[in-house]
């Protein structure tokens, strides 16, 4: 009876022909799992924040009736020519929003608080470590802290003003476990107002906050990512780093919707 079986040869081939398949195919496989966890760790971040901020609201009332200097006091340094921003009104937000939080670490001036570096979306760096707290006036240490699950809050801007209708801040978190903070990728932003704390880039959010001007890969701007967040929490995918061009919040919501 003759005996069948491969060849050294055709189990070479065989091998090579899996190899290639896997090395095409695990890449997009890791970058799927990775972004559905980002989708899922950014929903719960946003859920805490909102409770967070509604609860804290109805204990001091809304933010515009606190009287808290705006960030952005239109003065500048005659030394060094640099705009000078006042950040007591982050700080008292931050102690505030702590309350109802569960914090493990508040930054403190003159240690490095959160030393890694800082990105925007395509990739661009902005700051060799930003989020390292000093000692300088335009810093707010106690406005950055780091939650139990190794999320870290920083507070943004403050609009300041005293009517519901203008007030606005925003406040950026960047995900557990983030080597880097990347803009739309590990690093995300959300607006707050008399009404309560939003995700950016939702579709019916002013200009500056639009998912259209501030969640395009190809713009190489200091802000190009930042409002990427209500794409992700809504839309439930990060497909816009893959097919921006495609989507829009009239349009297609994935790349999938968009073929």
């Amino acid at each position: 009876m003759k005996k069948f079986g491969f060849t050294l040869a055709e189990v070479l081939i065989t091998l090579g022909i899996i190899g290639v398949v896997a090395a095409m195919t695990i890449p997009t496989l890791i970058t799927s799992y990775k972004e559905k966890q980002t989708v899922s760790q950014l929903t719960k971040i946003y859920s805490m924040l909102a409770s967070a901020y509604q609860m804290m609201t109805v204990e001091y009332g809304p933010v515009n009736t606190w009287g808290l200097n705006p960030t952005n006091t239109g003065m500048i340094d005659e030394d060094t020519g640099k705009t000078i921003y006042d950040k007591s009104g982050n700080d008292i937000i931050a102690e505030r929003l702590r309350k109802y939080l569960r914090v493990s670490k508040i930054c403190e001036a003159g240690k490095v608080c959160f030393p890694w570096a800082s990105y925007n979306i395509a990739g661009d760096k902005l700051t060799e470590a930003n989020g390292i707290i000093s000692e300088t006036t335009d810093t707010a240490p106690s406005s950055n802290f780091f939650l139990q699950d190794g999320t870290f809050i920083g507070m943004g801007w403050y609009n300041g003003g005293s009517s519901s209708a203008l007030v606005w801040g925003t406040i950026y978190v960047v995900l557990p476990n983030a080597k880097d903070n990347i803009l739309g990728k590990t690093k995300f932003y959300f607006r707050y107002n008399a009404k309560g704390l939003f995700p950016t880039g939702a579709k019916d959010d002013p200009e500056i906050f639009s998912f259209e001007n501030g969640c395009d890969p190809s713009k190489h701007t200091n802000s190009s990512g930042q409002h990427c967040t209500a794409w992700v929490i809504y839309n439930k995918n990060m497909d816009y780093l893959h097919c921006h061009d495609k989507l829009s919040w009239e349009g297609a919501h994935s790349c999938k919707e968009a073929e």
